[in-house]
Formats: structure tokens, sequence, C-alpha cells
């Protein structure tokens, strides 16, 4: 099935970025940004050669890549780099999904503090599973296809404020 929602994906560098850009680039047009211009131009090359019908762009900031996605997704591995990025989209997210996906076992703080006007998702992600936790059901809705063709199973808590 495809979709028209384009997707950001911030921090596509990362390994779950990676992962997640590789295993949506049929279903979404995507806008792919990281600090690590090598790695985009490697990850896009395997896009390419994986999906050669797929819409892919390499964005160089973040903040344009949050404007012109309707759904962002914040893969950056460290903490810091996630609250960076938060911080500089925060202005562009109003009223867009905005999924911040943490490993499970780490202790990344939610970014929603930081994008209080986002419809905010929050994923822990594991090895066969993902815990989807946000309140807006669209959203939530969204963030589950995402995680179902990352092949993980998608496990809905709706408790964020």
């Amino acid at each position: 099935m495809l979709y028209n929602n384009t997707v950001a994906v911030l921090g596509a560098g990362s390994e779950l970025g990676q992962l997640i850009a590789q295993k949506i680039a049929g279903n979404y047009p995507l806008l792919l940004m990281d600090n690590n211009t090598e790695k985009l131009r490697k990850l896009m090359q395997l896009i390419a050669d994986n999906h050669p019908k797929a819409e892919i762009e390499m964005v160089d900031c973040s903040k344009n890549a949050s404007w012109e996605a309707d759904s962002i997704i914040i893969a950056a591995e460290y903490a810091e780099e996630q609250e960076s990025i938060a911080i500089k989209i925060n202005e562009v997210t109003t009223c867009k999904t905005v999924i911040q996906i943490k490993q499970a076992s780490s202790d990344i703080a939610g970014l929603q503090a930081i994008l209080p006007y986002s419809k905010f998702i929050s994923v822990d992600w594991a090895n066969t599973t993902a815990i989807v936790e946000g309140n807006d059901e669209t959203s939530l809705s969204i963030t589950g296809e995402i995680v179902h063709l990352c092949g993980l199973k998608p496990i809905f808590k709706k408790s964020l404020i």
C-alpha cells in the first residue's frame, strides 16, 4: 500500500534510522537528514538499489525536512542529538506527527515538553516489539504502520499527556 504521507527521518544515519528508512522507503516518500553525509549517501544508494521507485531526498537541515514532511521521525542515537533536533524543529512541528525512536534499553528522556504543539509519539524499540505511546489516534495509526513495516509488533499505550 502506498501513502502520500511524506516522512522525514532525522538521524537517518543511526542504526535505527537506517533500518527504518530502508523498511519504509517503498511505502512513503522520504526526506533523510543526518550530520554524517557519507552515511546518508550510502543509505540512499542502498535504498535506490532495493527500491528503485522509492521517492527519497537527502536534506541538509532538520528544520527544512520537518517543514516539508507530514510526519517526522527522530531516530538519532544519543539523547543530546535528539534534544538538539527537537529544539531546532520546534517551531515547524505544530499539528504534525513527531515520532521519537528510542532503544527500549536506553535512558533517553521523552521530547514531548520540547515539542508541545506536535502530535507526539514515543516508541521504545526492542528486538521483536515496540511500545508505542501517545494520544493522537491518527498518529498512533501511522506509527503502528511504520513499526509493522519494520518487522516489529506494535504494543500501544495511550497515556501521554
